[in-house]
């Protein structure tokens, strides 16, 4: 299994990503694919009951998330925090999904509330030093067959 990428959403908006692997040959706006996503997990927390959906699986790739709660500065109540990935899709992947990646996307929303609850939220280039959080969380299940074993020999 490989992390392409992960990162957070807040307001439709990209907070701080990690990109490990291209995802797609062209180029894609990611404030759109954020916004978009955030759409998608707003609507199904609607429509269906909470917490009832927890990835989304496609041919190639499976998005999976959790939504949180943070306070901003400009806000009275806390408003949704998604953490996401982004990975490849394989055989059993809601085993891995529930064993492994959401328990590191509940330490990727923890760590962030705890270094950003009300701060203000909008100003994103202040969460550049959490992509090296993102590594410390993400980065070994990030690296493909290839760069594992490299690490082993080199």
């Amino acid at each position: 299994m490989v992390i392409r990428e992960a990162g957070l959403l807040f307001r439709g908006f990209n907070l701080v990503k990690k990109s490990y692997h291209k995802i797609t040959l062209g180029k894609i706006d990611s404030d759109l694919r954020s916004g978009l996503l955030t759409a998608l997990l707003t609507f199904a927390d609607t429509a269906f009951k909470s917490d009832s959906i927890e990835y989304f699986e496609g041919g190639k790739f499976v998005t999976a998330f959790i939504n949180d709660k943070i306070r901003a500065e400009d806000s009275l109540e806390p408003e949704i925090l998604i953490s996401y990935v982004i990975l490849d899709k394989e055989k059993k992947i809601d085993k891995y999904i529930k064993k492994i990646i959401q328990p590191m996307l509940v330490k990727l929303a923890s760590d962030f509330k705890n270094q950003n609850e009300m701060k203000n939220l909008s100003e994103v280039s202040q969460f550049t030093d959490f992509k090296k959080d993102i590594d410390s969380i993400f980065g070994s299940d990030a690296k493909n067959i290839d760069q594992k074993l490299q690490g082993l020999f080199y």
